[in-house]
């Protein structure tokens, strides 16, 4: 039999090579494009991401980045994409609380000493964590603090795929492309007054070229459809509304999309195409913050400050839903920063922002198992799933993961070395975490 020449071999090799890697480069565009990952749920159906970890131990890379905050990392082909803000004049006291103001401690509890700030845009290289580029979307001194654990860059980068959109409230909405170029930006959204100064972090969501961009605050609040391509306004529908920090949920129902968003006075749903607001149902506790999710047919909000409140609205709902039209209701240990989990039928959640960990049918409402305590400090990062297990991660940076499971089984504590309030991003074989101090790549070596 004939043997083929080595050169022929070899282009056979480098071309086979070269296609397997650009499919898989191709599968892997959007395996986690915002902080609730490809299903808006926060769970994964590709990852196969470690179990084991700790501050060296399977740590691919670290990389040190400015600022704080729990804005999560998103991850788009061979780049990861985080946030920040860092005081313009690296003299300048930062989170210090300012002084209150007599008669109204309670609305000033939180406010932090008001410098000029720098809002970044950074971009690390997914593969060795090499910074890429690192743009100022704008310089401004904000109108209010913070919440004391957080920062002033609270709110998730999110991608098409295509481009990447940056969220900053009151200092505008970016646009850029992947190489740092921006592309537009919209300066004339308003400016927001958050309630007892918990500072600004709404992310926006992005569905068929539409940005929905969420405004509840103190003022007027709203919510926005932004074109994509160009940042023009495709629809604007009022809300009365107070403070809120949930993301919206792009959902489809009878062949039509709906976007879901989260309210203290109702859960509404808004036509995709127009803002026609198509229902709303009254429960939920003050001010919300976990994202909605959907499952068979039926909408999952949640509110735990004030009262505990799980809420199952069907999606084909019509007018005022309040009361009898909602499927089911749980009234105990719903998160309260975290946003809930679905993966298949379970619905998985942490009480307020302990680590009390529950698993419910989410078709039913009923308790897969009771609840378990975890071994974490508190819970503001979301629970992530893929491969068969769940990962819930304290501010103190340890992290557990439990299967994926009806029945309640650790895997294994894992911790990282330095506090974590951002959402854990679960990309192939990889997981990207944003401590407070630096951005970890951990991965099986």
């Amino acid at each position: 039999m004939k043997t083929l020449p080595q050169s022929l071999i070899a282009f056979l090799v480098c071309f086979f090579c070269t296609t397997a890697l650009l499919a898989q480069e191709a599968e892997s565009q959007l395996e986690w494009p915002s902080f609730r990952g490809p299903a808006g749920n926060g769970s994964s159906a590709k990852a196969t991401p470690p179990t084991q970890w700790s501050s060296t131990e399977n740590v691919a890379w670290k990389q040190k980045i400015p600022g704080r905050g729990s804005s999560s990392p998103i991850v788009v082909a061979n780049r990861v994409f985080i946030t920040s803000a860092i005081p313009a004049d690296p003299n300048a006291k930062q989170d210090q609380p300012s002084q209150r103001q007599p008669g109204n401690r309670r609305s000033n509890r939180n406010q932090i000493a008001l410098t000029k700030q720098k809002f970044l845009v950074l971009c690390y290289e997914r593969t060795s964590g090499d910074l890429i580029w690192e743009k100022i979307a704008t310089q401004a001194t904000p109108t209010e603090g913070h919440h004391r654990d957080h920062g002033f860059a609270s709110a998730s980068p999110v991608t098409d795929g295509e481009k990447l959109y940056v969220n900053f409230g009151s200092f505008g909405l970016y646009c850029y492309d992947f190489d740092g170029n921006l592309i537009w930006k919209r300066d004339d959204l308003g400016t927001m007054k958050t309630r007892n100064g918990f500072g600004q972090g709404s992310s926006v969501t992005i569905s068929d070229g539409v940005l929905l961009l969420p405004w509840d605050h103190e003022g007027q609040s709203y919510i926005a459809a932004i074109n994509c391509d160009n940042g023009e306004t495709k629809w604007k529908k009022l809300r009365d509304e107070p403070s809120c920090w949930a993301s919206p949920t792009v959902a489809e129902v009878d062949g039509r999309k709906i976007v879901l968003q989260s309210g203290q006075n109702f859960s509404r749903a808004y036509d995709f195409q127009t803002g026609e607001e198509v229902w709303k149902a009254s429960g939920l506790t003050t001010r919300p913050i976990g994202c909605p999710v959907t499952f068979d047919g039926l909408a999952f909000f949640t509110s735990a400050r004030g009262g505990a409140v799980i809420q199952a609205i069907p999606l084909s709902s019509k007018g005022d839903v309040s009361g009898d039209g909602v499927a089911w209701t749980l009234n105990r240990q719903a998160p309260d920063v975290p946003s809930l989990l679905l993966s298949e039928n379970r619905l998985y959640f942490t009480s307020g922002s302990k680590g009390i960990f529950n698993c419910v049918n989410a078709k039913t409402g009923e308790t897969f198992f009771e609840p378990q305590r975890l071994p974490v400090s508190g819970v503001y990062s979301s629970p992530v799933a893929a491969n068969g297990n769940v990962f819930i991660t304290g501010r103190g940076g340890k992290t557990v993961v439990i299967r994926d499971s009806v029945d309640y089984a650790e895997v294994s504590t894992n911790d990282i070395g330095e506090p974590v309030d951002a959402t854990l991003a679960l990309v192939g074989k990889e997981i990207f975490i944003r401590g407070e101090k630096h951005l970890f790549c951990i991965r099986n070596k």
